[in-house]
């Protein structure tokens, strides 16, 4: 029951020329625009960028199967979902602002932890720590603020961010 070596190559062979030729790129750009276009909730301001379209922006009204419709200047505008290239949704900057503050907030409390730590730890007052330990109790503080702080700040700033493709 030897088989000839070229027969045992055609299926894989074969199987790589029907995906080679198969609209497989087309699939992946429909599943994606679809999951794209679920996450969206009504009201959410849109940045659509498409051939015919050009770049349109617009509060979500609703969508359907085949359609986006927006509002643009108080006037429902409906855009065909084939048309749309790129989608973005308006957001916030509430994380980054929130991983920046903590960075510097962790970084600044750990100075100063260093800083008042010979003082804070002297046996007079009691104290049986180390300035390492000042350091980090005062760095998780100061982190724990900067993140609120950041938090803050990364909110009032307005981001778009990308969803198709």
């Amino acid at each position: 029951m030897n088989r000839h070596p070229a027969r045992r190559c055609r299926l894989p062979a074969l199987v790589l020329l029907v995906l080679a030729i198969s609209p497989y790129d087309a699939w992946g750009q429909d599943s994606s625009r679809v999951t794209a276009l679920r996450s969206l909730k009504p009201g959410q301001l849109l940045r659509i960028e498409g051939t015919p379209l050009g770049r349109v922006e617009g509060r979500l009204l609703g969508a359907s199967g085949t359609t986006l419709t927006l509002s643009r200047d108080s006037t429902p505008t409906e855009i065909r979902l084939p048309d749309i290239e790129r989608l973005w949704v308006r957001g916030r900057a509430t994380g980054k602002g929130a991983l920046i503050g903590a960075g510097v907030g962790i970084v600044a409390g750990a100075a100063y932890g260093l800083l008042i730590g010979s003082v804070a730890c002297e046996p007079v007052d009691g104290g049986d720590c180390t300035s390492a330990q000042v350091a980090a109790v005062m760095g998780l503080i100061g982190g724990a603020g900067g993140a609120a702080v950041g938090a803050g700040v990364g909110y009032a700033i307005p981001v778009w961010r990308l969803r198709f493709p």
